[in-house]
């Protein structure tokens, strides 16, 4: 049998003044200076929000509508990829491009492109065959009023004509430079390696286009169809200045 000195600890019965056979006394003496200073502490902390709040910030940063405008988008032409902030089209209105659907396809292509452009965007368009037609001389935003104009007139070209690329690619650089983007792309998109009223221009063009792109803007390139010229021209072009170039069969 235990003594009377020692007592069994019970929560429900027993001494109410005891804990496992300390007094709350002491525990009381113990624990007040460590709430008194933990009061404190909390107390001169939420003085110290009033003066910065760094959680206020939501989870995940605290970027600006500036960082998204800035940021490059991505869009799809002739099933590839391309990112940037700003775009800028040369297209093919030759007469071959009438061969096998290829200028509705254009159109199509163009179309599908420029709307998923955001309005922070900017691009313009540009197309040749035997002269050079121009949609916008300066980049436009992308804006709904914009892209609306830009359509309407790309669905009004009609092919017919040479390919007389190397000034419509100049004017569209020249337009290109007009924007403070930082992420600027220029596609370029014939059919044939460019013949300008019946004389092969290819040389003097490679020669004439990358030079215009003194701000060596990446000039991506798209050919359309199988012949050997036009591909060799393409593929070499893209190269000088910095792009990518795909094939698209018709």
């Amino acid at each position: 049998m235990p003594s009377n000195d020692q007592t069994d600890f019970n929560p429900c019965h027993g001494d109410s003044f005891r804990l496992f056979g300390i007094p709350l006394l002491w525990i009381a003496v113990v624990l007040f200076p460590l709430i008194l200073s933990s009061t404190m502490w909390v107390l001169a902390s939420s003085q110290e929000e009033g003066v910065r709040r760094p959680l206020d910030m939501p989870s995940g940063g605290g970027g600006g509508d500036g960082d998204d405008e800035d940021a490059p988008e991505t869009i799809i032409f002739y099933g590839q990829d391309y990112e940037g902030d700003a775009f800028f089209w040369c297209l093919d209105k030759s007469g071959s491009m009438d061969w096998g659907g290829a200028m509705e396809d254009l159109k199509q292509e163009v179309a599908g492109a420029i709307l998923s452009l955001s309005p922070a965007a900017e691009f313009s368009l540009v197309a040749f065959s035997s002269n050079t037609v121009v949609w916008s001389p300066t980049p436009r935003p992308a804006r709904l009023p914009e892209k609306t104009a830009a359509l309407t007139w790309v669905n009004s070209l009609q092919a017919d004509g040479w390919t007389c690329l190397a000034p419509a690619a100049v004017q569209t650089l020249q337009i290109c430079n007009l924007s403070s983007k930082q992420h600027r792309q220029v596609l370029i998109l014939s059919d044939g390696a460019p013949y300008c009223d019946g004389i092969d221009t290819s040389t003097e063009a490679l020669s004439e286009i990358t030079m215009a792109n003194w701000q060596m803007v990446p000039i991506h390139t798209i050919f359309i169809g199988t012949e050997t010229e036009g591909i060799n021209f393409m593929q070499t072009l893209a190269a000088m200045n910095q792009g990518s170039f795909h094939i698209c069969q018709n």
